[in-house]
């Protein structure tokens, strides 16, 4: 009898998720819109039996297991990437009886997006677009905020997590400049820039996040599994759930100057079934 079960993911778009996100539409962060496409790559893939979860910053995976290594890139507002996570994903030295209660992905910070968002600011109204020609005139990709277009359609486009203490997670500051022109040498400055993440909002942005650094390519995030898996004989399944209805941003400048598009990040559910 095989003593390690094999394992198989399923991931499917969840567009049901309604729940608000925080400061989604609000003076710092900007306005929001489900993305055409969000694309992410993931670098790792562990199962943890604990998480201690002692600030929104601790990552750590008790016991961890790597079932998965390597680079997979995937469209989490598509269905279709559920074989290629199945085959980034392995189970060899999953051990039967052991419950794991989180698991721990590891991804790259660039997220590839395309996609519009309404936006109506000082009684102007407009649709920033995302936009593949949009420079950063050699500054540091993790510090600014590439500019959006108002006029045609969207484009894919690389986008990246900020930098600096806490730069993805909840109550971090840090200097940042947002690209007023396509080339990016028109810039404003924040002297503070927040990115929340509602990490004790039902846990579907997981429950504590990576701090970062400008050195940093990927982050992790912990996420508590839907409910304890005890691992048997029997196959077990990976249900990845993702909602995206808020994970494109657009912020305005000076009531349709301009416009800049960041990544918010996606709701995510997982459960494990046999």
């Amino acid at each position: 009898m095989n003593k390690f079960p094999l394992l198989f993911l399923i991931v499917s778009s969840v567009i049901s998720f309604q729940v608000k996100a925080a400061g989604c539409i609000d003076d710092d962060v900007g306005y929001c819109a489900r993305p055409d496409a969000y694309i992410l790559t993931l670098k790792k893939l562990e199962l943890c039996t604990g998480a201690p979860n002692t600030s929104v910053y601790d990552v750590t995976c008790n016991d961890a297991v790597t079932v998965g290594t390597g680079s997979l890139e995937f469209d989490v507002t598509s269905v279709l990437p559920s074989k290629a996570i199945a085959t980034f994903a392995s189970t060899k030295g999953l051990p039967i009886g052991t419950t794991f209660t989180h698991i721990k992905p590891t991804l790259s910070r660039e997220i590839k997006l395309k996609g519009s968002v309404p936006v109506s600011s000082g009684g102007v109204t407009y649709t920033c677009h995302t936009d593949s020609n949009a420079g950063l005139n050699g500054a540091s990709k993790y510090e600014r905020v590439p500019a959006g277009k108002m006029t045609g359609s969207p484009t894919l486009a690389s986008y990246y997590f900020s930098t600096s203490s806490g730069g993805l997670s909840q109550n971090a500051a840090n200097l940042f400049k947002l690209c007023l022109s396509t080339d990016c040498t028109s810039t404003y400055t924040w002297s503070t820039y927040n990115v929340a993440l509602p990490v004790t909002e039902e846990g579907f942005f997981g429950i504590s996040v990576e701090d970062v650094t400008s050195s940093d390519e990927e982050f992790s995030i912990i996420y508590a599994l839907s409910k304890p898996y005890t691992v048997s004989e029997v196959a077990p399944k990976i249900n990845m759930a993702f909602g995206t209805s808020m994970s494109l941003n657009a912020i305005d400048y000076n009531n349709g100057a301009s416009c800049a598009i960041t990544p918010y990040h996606v709701k995510v559910q997982i459960t494990i079934t046999e």
